[in-house]
């Protein structure tokens, strides 16, 4: 781990050998070791110095370590404690755990390696921890802006010409209310799916009727969610960096050679946990060997506002939801055929498909901008068209066909 400035850890444990070799050891890897004999003085260190990380033993006299584990966390939730424990009671683990420990090591630690990489991976986490709260903060100053500005928008739209509707959906205002509420909203489902999961494997642990499968399954689960929050936060931060090179136009990327369909299938792992709640499948038809060269991105904006489409407006109450693409590269075009099965769109609805600021949900959080967004990437980021046909009841089917070069100068420089 690189560290810019030195990183302070507080080592309690009643055994002043293990607290001087734990305390030298690290210290020649450049952090800043505080030691405590006992409970109490721990506190009292970590309250005094404020250390970024504590490594804890359990069993020490007068306050035990999770009684120091619980008030360390319930005044510093964030702030990682690593037990270092001898071989005890298991259910002393699961209570550590369960209180909030991040992490359990058994000494004496014979490899003390395994100790430094425990210590690297829970600063890792924490600094992902304390980044993900300065985006949200950061996200909700935006959206108070957004829900003021998109409130004037509201009252002038009537008299704007389509042309100006146009260009005011790819500006600032409705870029940030969707793009950054996309991601977020992906993650923050995605984290509500896994700690509801952890939940169910700790009661089964508990209750002593945890099974291999139920295990296999909640790992293959993690694995899952863990890598949708992580890519939908990493896109968060690419498009808060990005916004203040966003003109009226979208903002500039880079051209490059990618393979779709496997850019396809990391969007749908991203947006997994947003669609497999509602039991909607998605059937993918592409060529494996399928290559273009274009800007990633705008894919990337076009397919998961398409799928949020259906989830939202057509999906939401069908049991059997279904979920097609078909792409295809006709000489130089891409032609990509979105199809779903659910309630569809009245003719009147369909000629207003596309319009900035229609929505059906109009008071239940919908902004009315999903669509317009994908108008807007199609024709002029990517010089493209895009057609909607739709049989109420029975399926709404979306046809996009764009050049495989994408001409210059459809992008703002």
């Amino acid at each position: 781990m690189n560290k810019i400035k030195a990183v302070k850890i507080l080592v309690i444990d009643d055994d002043i050998y293990i607290r001087d070799s734990i305390k030298s050891f690290l210290e020649d890897y450049g952090y800043e070791v505080t030691d405590a004999e006992n409970g109490l003085k721990g506190l009292e260190c970590f309250e005094q110095d404020s250390p970024d990380l504590v490594l804890c033993d359990l069993h020490m006299p007068g306050m035990d370590g999770l009684e120091v584990l619980a008030t360390i966390v319930g005044d510093a939730p964030n702030i990682p404690i690593i037990i270092v424990s001898g071989a005890g009671n298991i259910s002393d683990t699961v209570e550590a755990l369960r209180i909030g420990a991040w992490d359990y090591i058994i000494k004496p630690v014979q490899d003390m390696t395994v100790l430094l990489h425990a210590i690297d991976k829970a600063l890792e986490r924490s600094f992902m921890i304390k980044e993900k709260e300065l985006y949200k903060n950061d996200l909700e100053t935006l959206n108070c802006t957004l829900l003021n500005s998109l409130d004037t928008l509201e009252k002038t739209k009537d008299k704007l010409v389509q042309s100006e509707k146009m260009a005011a959906l790819g500006g600032l205002v409705a870029g940030v209310a969707h793009e950054i509420n996309t991601p977020v909203g992906i993650a923050i489902t995605a984290a509500s799916f896994l700690k509801d999961k952890t939940r169910e494997i700790q009661e089964l642990y508990t209750s002593g009727n945890l099974k291999k499968s139920d295990l296999e399954s909640y790992l293959k689960n993690m694995d899952e969610v863990s890598c949708a929050i992580l890519m939908n936060m990493e896109r968060a931060a690419t498009l808060i960096k990005s916004f203040k090179q966003i003109s009226v136009d979208q903002s500039v990327e880079e051209k490059r050679i990618f393979n779709f369909k496997k850019y396809l299938q990391d969007i749908l792992i991203s947006l997994k946990p947003t669609y497999r709640d509602i039991g909607c499948s998605i059937d993918v038809q592409c060529a494996d060997a399928l290559e273009i060269f274009s800007y990633p991105g705008a894919y990337s904006q076009i397919i998961s506002n398409l799928i949020i489409n259906s989830i939202v407006h057509g999906l939401q109450s069908k049991r059997d939801g279904k979920i097609s693409f078909v792409i295809v590269l006709n000489g130089r075009d891409l032609s990509i055929r979105y199809k779903d099965n659910g309630r569809g769109m009245t003719p009147d609805q369909l000629k207003r498909v596309f319009d900035p600021f229609y929505t059906t949900m109009r008071g239940q959080g919908g902004t009315g901008l999903g669509m317009s967004i994908v108008f807007n990437i199609v024709t002029q980021t990517l010089g493209g068209t895009i057609d909607c046909t739709s049989i109420p009841g029975i399926e709404t089917e979306f046809i996009i066909v764009v050049p495989n070069v994408v001409p210059e100068g459809s992008l703002t420089k």
